[in-house]
């Protein structure tokens, strides 16, 4: 009986440390880069959108006298400053604030409204490159003008 009761501590415990050297970390770091895709692909059909009812111009190409932020998002190092305000012209298309901000990206605040929406609030960053739109410098993905998003991991288009 003492044998049996050494085998079946033996075992739980080799369960017990099986389980805790496993790493929940990468499962949950891939749900979060596809989280991140998914927001480029929601922010790419809300330009579209915005772009349909603008004459096929992005924010950033519109005045400010047209309901663009052409004169708030000046060039700086080949990226558009102030991108929040580009979010914030495009709310009516965009479903949800939590869009703006890339799931890994932990020194970024959620928000619940838009009006509330400022630079801590946006992870993306806008480059001034014609086919690109957005990119996350954080996982390094890239919305294009076209809509599709192109993974940095994989360096194909995302389906």
């Amino acid at each position: 009986m003492k044998n049996l009761f050494n085998w079946v501590t033996l075992l739980l415990l080799v369960v017990v440390l099986a389980g805790c050297g496993k790493s929940d970390y990468p499962d949950e770091r891939k749900g979060q880069h596809i989280t991140c895709v998914n927001n480029l692909k929601q922010l790419g059909l809300g330009f579209h959108l915005w772009s349909d009812d603008h004459g096929d111009r992005n924010p950033f190409d519109v005045s400010t006298n047209e309901g663009g932020v052409m004169e708030l998002v000046t060039a700086q190092n080949g990226l558009r400053q102030n991108g929040y305000l580009i979010f914030q012209c495009m709310s009516n298309e965009l479903t949800r604030p939590l869009l703006t901000i890339c799931p890994q990206d932990m020194s970024k605040q959620g928000i619940k409204d838009w009006t509330s929406l400022t630079e801590s609030n946006v992870s993306y960053v806008f480059p001034t490159t014609s086919n690109v739109l957005v990119i996350c410098p954080v996982d390094g993905n890239t919305l294009y003008t076209d809509g599709s998003v192109m993974e940095k991991n994989t360096g194909k288009p995302s389906p």
